[in-house]
């Protein structure tokens, strides 16, 4: 199997709100609500056209090879098994479903003349093929992205208990900015 990562497509729409609502859901349990994520209703609309984001899928292929990244378009009926989300900010928050940046770190961002920022989220790799690599993969391929459109900052939230993110993200060479009793805020300068 090959594993590529390459930018959204709108007939990609259903598998990504699929994998990212199973991630939650699976995260929260009785609790979860997914009419509460708005934004996945349609997320080339809300993240590319509204908000210029880059979305980008993982698309398994059916042969042999090592894991590539590529942005080009793909025209077959893809399997998608992950996906992450680079957001510019400041960013409007139409329906609730993403927390606004503490101002103490915008305040920090902007003591030390950084400006373009923009936030890392929706990361999602599906169940059954979590813990190979993937979402590491994807994380790198948004970090690249973010150094191409000029971003100074990338931030990023996750709860404390989601100990799989903060892992990752500790890994990746994201930096605590600020921690409380629920939710840990990364930092990677670029």
């Amino acid at each position: 199997m090959t594993v590529v990562i390459r930018d959204l497509q709108r007939s990609d729409q259903d598998q990504v709100r699929k994998i990212v609502l199973e991630g939650l859901a699976e995260r929260w349990g009785q609790e979860f609500d997914p009419t509460y994520n708005k934004d996945l209703d349609d997320i080339y609309g809300y993240y590319i056209d509204r908000h210029h984001a880059n979305v980008a899928v993982i698309e398994e292929q059916q042969h042999e090879g090592a894991i590539i990244i590529k942005d080009q378009q793909q025209t077959s009926n893809p399997v998608i098994i992950g996906c992450g989300v680079l957001l510019p900010l400041p960013a409007e928050d139409v329906y609730g479903t993403w927390c606004a940046e503490p101002e103490s770190i915008k305040e920090k961002a902007n003591s030390a003349g950084l400006t373009k920022l923009c936030r890392m989220m929706r990361l999602s790799v599906s169940a059954d093929r979590r813990g190979q690599g993937l979402a590491k993969k994807m994380i790198q391929h948004l970090i690249e992205k973010a150094r191409e459109r000029g971003f100074e900052l990338i931030l990023v939230e996750t709860e404390i208990l989601w100990a799989s993110a903060v892992q990752i993200y500790k890994s990746e060479g994201f930096y605590v900015a600020e921690k409380d009793d629920e939710n840990i805020h990364y930092t990677y300068r670029l």
